[in-house]
């Protein structure tokens, strides 16, 4: 089995940022933040173990990142990432809402 390195863009960290302050300050559940943030990093540092055995998207909004862009999803949020060689780069957390054909 191939292991890879995951690395967090600098977009994906601030969209990170705005997602957990979001729930933190205007929720006002700050556990909730915590616990929130210490699930979406399993989810994405999961990707190490297999992160090329999630098909290339075919969805526009998706391959606006990279021609080889793939997502998982955590909860309602889509996790975009690419894969070069043995480093997977996440480019972004966005809302699953927004992500169209």
């Amino acid at each position: 089995m191939k292991n890879y390195i995951v690395r967090i863009s600098t977009d994906a960290q601030n969209d990170i940022f705005e997602i957990i302050d979001y729930i933190a300050f205007i929720y006002k559940a700050p556990l909730t933040a915590e616990k929130y943030l210490i699930e979406l990093y399993d989810t994405i540092f999961s990707l190490e173990n297999f992160a090329e055995s999630i098909h290339i998207s075919t969805k526009s909004d998706i391959l606006k990142y990279g021609l080889n862009a793939r997502s998982i999803v955590f909860k309602n949020l889509t996790i975009v990432y690419t894969v070069d060689t043995n480093i997977v780069l996440v480019q972004a957390i966005v809302s699953g809402k927004i992500i169209k054909n």
